[in-house]
Order: structure tokens, then C-alpha cells, then sequence
């Protein structure tokens, strides 16, 4: 229909811009929403993997050095993970074990959690670190079987 044949009411309406920074708020208010949300889950996830990896670093290393044992690596882990993530480091589980072979320490940690979120269902946070350390002692040599 040609606009100059609409009824003079339509026209009015279609030419009228009042109500419109409402409704491109209204579209655009949930796009927003959720580049936020993405934002913030990727920063808790990242978090969590920095949390890990320093975490399981640090407790290996303190195991491995000179005068160290597993009990303190495992004591710094527990406490670096608590200091950092509180109530949530409780899904973490981790190791550190000895390794004469090689004269190291291996530490790994990990944590496969779900977590559900609103309007976007579940999410699955998987996070994994190592670190190998070694003992911090001279020996003449390489390690066994070496050669």
C-alpha cells in the first residue's frame, strides 16, 4: 500500500519514533547480560586453573627441595587452594608423589565439576595442572638407567 493511501492514523504511527531507545534497550539488555555472564564464567575458570597450577607448583616444589616432605607439599596445596578459591578447593584433588628413577617429585591436580547455571543449563569446569620437580640434592651422575 502506498504510504500516501494509508489512513492518517497509520501513518502517524509508523513515522512516530517515540518508545524506540525503549525497545533497543529491551533487545539489547540481554545480549549484554550475557556477554557479561560469559565474561565473569571464563574469569571464575580462569581462576581456578591459575589457582591449580600455582597451587600444585608450589607444593611439589616445597616437597622436593632439600629437607622437604610430602606432608608440608600437601599442607602448602591444601592451604594456597583454600586461601584462594575458599569453600571451593574442596573439589579439588591432587598427589604429589616421589619418583627415585628420575630424583623428582610429579605433582598433579584436578577438578571435574558441574555447575549449574540459570537459563543456560549446565556447565562442566574442567581443570587440570602438573609439575615436575626435581630434588634439589647433587648427584654425580644421571639417574638410573639413563645410559
Amino acid at each position: 500500500m502506498p504510504r500516501h493511501a494509508m489512513p492518517c492514523k497509520v501513518r502517524e504511527l509508523l513515522s512516530d519514533r517515540r518508545g524506540q531507545d525503549i525497545l533497543e534497550w529491551t533487545v539489547a539488555l540481554p545480549i549484554f547480560m550475557m556477554v557479561v555472564m560469559g565474561l565473569v564464567i571464563y574469569g571464575w575458570y580462569w581462576w581456578n586453573q591459575t589457582t591449580a597450577a600455582t597451587a600444585i607448583h608450589d607444593g611439589t616444589y616445597l616437597a622436593a627441595r632439600r629437607g622437604g616432605s610430602l606432608a608440608q607439599g600437601l599442607a602448602r596445596i591444601d592451604s594456597l587452594l583454600r586461601a584462594a578459591l575458599g569453600g571451593y578447593a574442596q573439589g579439588y584433588d591432587y598427589s604429589i608423589t616421589p619418583d627415585p628413577g628420575q630424583r623428582s617429585m610429579q605433582g598433579a591436580i584436578g577438578n571435574d565439576r558441574v555447575i549449574h547455571l540459570p537459563f543456560v543449563g549446565d556447565l562442566l569446569f574442567h581443570v587440570r595442572a602438573s609439575s615436575f620437580q626435581r630434588w634439589e640434592q647433587f648427584y654425580g651422575g644421571p639417574p638410573t638407567g639413563w645410559w
